[in-house]
């Protein structure tokens, strides 16, 4: 928790920053716009921004209002879609979703077109058990936390999909991927 906040401090420092230069900017600028500020001014909108096509790598990506995790999804993309990939801000990018921007993390796009997945397992249809489960509850849980589909994986930057990150959350007791407690692991892809 620590960490997040602090980074939210750095961003908030560089706000700041930003305004006062801005202020410092329009204070020292002089006398009224020049030509030169109007063809500035139009270069910097968002349809002068050049896009690139792009597509989702992900199983299951939320395009958000703002380019943070907890901004309100605006929608849900799937494995394969063609994107316009525009302004990056960090580790996010801007998509052009029917004339209305929205936010994804730049690790879930590629500029190649991704091979379609085999049988995905998805949280509404857990994956086959290959083996009963122990009688023991003590036995389940180490179970559950030690096998072998279980690997080393222990952060949301690390799942290759929505499903993986449910099979980490559920199958083996990775709590952390559910920051918020609501249930839904790794949310900017699930």
């Amino acid at each position: 928790m620590a960490r997040k906040a602090d980074g939210n401090a750095g961003c908030g420092l560089i706000a700041i920053c930003l305004l006062v230069i801005l202020a410092i900017g329009k204070c020292g600028g002089g006398g009224g716009p020049s030509a030169g500020d109007a063809n500035e001014a139009a270069s910097a909108s968002p349809s002068a921004v050049e896009t690139t096509p792009m597509y989702v790598t992900a199983a299951s990506l939320n395009c958000r209002a703002e380019p943070e995790a907890g901004a309100t999804v605006i929608e849900k993309l799937v494995r394969g879609d063609a994107v316009s990939a525009g302004e990056t801000r960090g580790s996010w990018v801007s998509l052009d979703r029917a004339g209305v921007a929205c936010w994804v993390a730049q690790r879930f796009l590629s500029e190649s077109e991704p091979e379609p997945e085999a049988e995905p397992v998805s949280p509404s249809r857990p994956a086959r058990l290959l083996s009963p489960p122990p009688s023991d509850p003590l036995q389940a849980v180490s179970s559950r936390r030690s096998g072998p589909s279980c690997g080393a994986k222990w952060k949301c930057g690390q799942m290759d999909s929505c499903a993986e990150a449910y099979h980490y959350l559920n199958d083996c007791g990775v709590g952390r991927l559910d920051g918020d407690g609501d249930g839904v692991p790794c949310e900017s892809i699930c």
